[in-house]
């Protein structure tokens, strides 16, 4: 009866256990107060990104497509409220456009610096589109002078509560 009891209160240990235990992917940072990884890009025209030459500035990483009206939408709005509120942060536009003349016509269309835009034209296969699960919407974040992401999905509004 003694062994009986010990069983049961060891397969009820066990069963408590096992539900805490996450059985999908694991989860890769790219939260606020982790440092985001390094992101490098190296254009079919030759124009590279590494995220790293913008250490000791605060920066502003924003994910987007021509074909996701939404993300277009505040790549514009984000865009122009940096240039015009706070000129000391760097702003970094990466679309996954696979077409690049779509690309540089959204572009010229929007009325976009296309110093701070760059096309990773690989899409959803792009090793950055899937490093940062984009699958799962487009996003952006705002990052420190040491690489410490602050904030996501930032919006105007929320640059304006935050600095």
């Amino acid at each position: 009866m003694k062994y009986v009891k010990f069983c049961l209160l060891a397969l009820a240990s066990l069963m408590m256990s096992s539900g805490s235990i996450k059985t999908g992917e694991p989860c890769i940072g790219y939260y606020p107060g982790e440092r985001i990884p390094n992101i490098v890009l190296h254009e079919t025209k030759g124009n590279i990104l590494d995220l790293s030459e913008y250490k000791g500035k605060k920066v502003i990483v924003n994910f987007w497509a021509a074909y996701d009206a939404c993300s277009r939408a505040l790549n514009i709005r984000m865009h122009n409220f940096v240039k015009e509120n706070y000129p000391d942060i760097a702003y970094l536009s990466i679309s996954f456009d696979e077409n690049r003349n779509v690309f540089e016509k959204t572009i010229r269309w929007d009325q976009l610096e296309i110093e701070s835009q760059f096309c990773d034209e690989k899409g959803p296969r792009s090793e950055i589109y899937k490093k940062f699960r984009l699958k799962k919407g487009f996003k952006n974040y705002l990052i420190d002078e040491n690489g410490v992401i602050i904030d996501m999905n930032v919006t105007p509004e929320k640059l304006k509560i935050i600095l």
